[in-house]
């Protein structure tokens, strides 16, 4: 009677890892490290304006120098509304920012929508003159603008602040590569339930694109909120001023080193505004950057 002979499964040798994947974690663990080292310097920085905000004036040019105060005066932050119009440099800078950022997500979605959804003769060439606008700098063309403002009247007013930034390039871009995206089957079935445009537009298309929406809300807020050369061109009496120009001229009056907290105060106060949207807003930047940049 012969044994049987049990065979054992043959066991496969586990894999030798490459050396690109041993180098990966190392790279992973540089970028992070660079990343960390970075938001460490800037918060560094946002940290010693807030602790120098609350110092007495003689602590802040010391040496050696201190990072915690003595004691804390939070009495600074009341003093760019005592001794300078930053309430009024405040309300003018949301009139123009709110202003500003509401007509912009109203004609770039408008203009968007045109690019995007109707075809006409020219479209194309006219969507790259669009874009063309993107590589020419506004100092360029802030002379012939201020000429025609000018003419218009519109120096020294809420118009000639807002008026000519009420839409943007790029934020008819943004809105454009997002409503590409939708089917244009969706808006074919609208149509033939009867709506029109502007009801598509408002019921059917608003409402799939508040993410683009809320990025191009943000970016136009904040690119506007610390706007300063054309404000100061075309708003610099003082009841125009804005928050960029009032902190210049708050910073041109008070060079001496008794002046830095009331100057460090009144920066963090004028940086609330765009640090509380971004928080309340940041996924939908997101996510709108990410649809835009998902489609061809």
């Amino acid at each position: 009677m012969s044994a049987g002979v049990v065979q054992r499964p043959a066991v496969s040798p586990s894999p030798v890892p490459s050396p690109s994947r041993k180098r990966r974690p190392v790279g992973k663990v540089v970028v992070f490290v660079l990343l960390l080292a970075g938001g460490l310097v800037f918060a560094s920085v946002f940290v010693y304006a807030a602790l120098s905000a609350v110092k007495p004036a003689d602590e802040i040019l010391a040496n050696p120098m201190s990072w915690l105060p003595s004691q804390w005066l939070w009495g600074n932050f009341a003093l760019p509304f005592e001794e300078t119009p930053f309430a009024r440099y405040y309300l003018n800078s949301t009139v123009v920012g709110v202003s500003v950022t509401v007509l912009n997500v109203i004609t770039c979605t408008l203009a968007g929508y045109g690019f995007s959804k109707f075809s006409f003769r020219g479209r194309n060439v006219l969507f790259l003159v669009v874009l063309a606008t993107l590589m020419v700098p506004l100092e360029v063309i802030y002379v012939p603008l201020y000429a025609l403002v000018f003419d218009l009247g519109w120096v020294n007013s809420f118009a000639g602040l807002i008026i000519p930034a009420a839409t943007s390039a790029f934020g008819i871009f943004l809105m454009r590569q997002s409503i590409e995206g939708l089917p244009d089957e969706l808006l074919e079935a609208a149509r033939i339930d009867g709506a029109g445009e502007l009801r598509i537009l408002w019921h059917v298309v608003a409402p799939m694109m508040v993410s683009p929406m809320a990025a191009l809300a943000l970016f136009i807020f904040m690119t506007n909120w610390d706007s300063h050369l054309w404000p100061l061109l075309v708003g610099n009496d003082a009841e125009h001023q804005t928050l960029p120009v009032g902190l210049a001229a708050m910073q041109a009056n008070n060079l001496g080193s008794g002046g830095i907290p009331m100057m460090m105060a009144a920066a963090l106060l004028a940086l609330l505004p765009t640090l509380l949207l971004f928080l309340v807003l940041q996924r939908k930047f997101v996510e709108g950057i990410t649809m835009t940049a998902g489609i061809k």
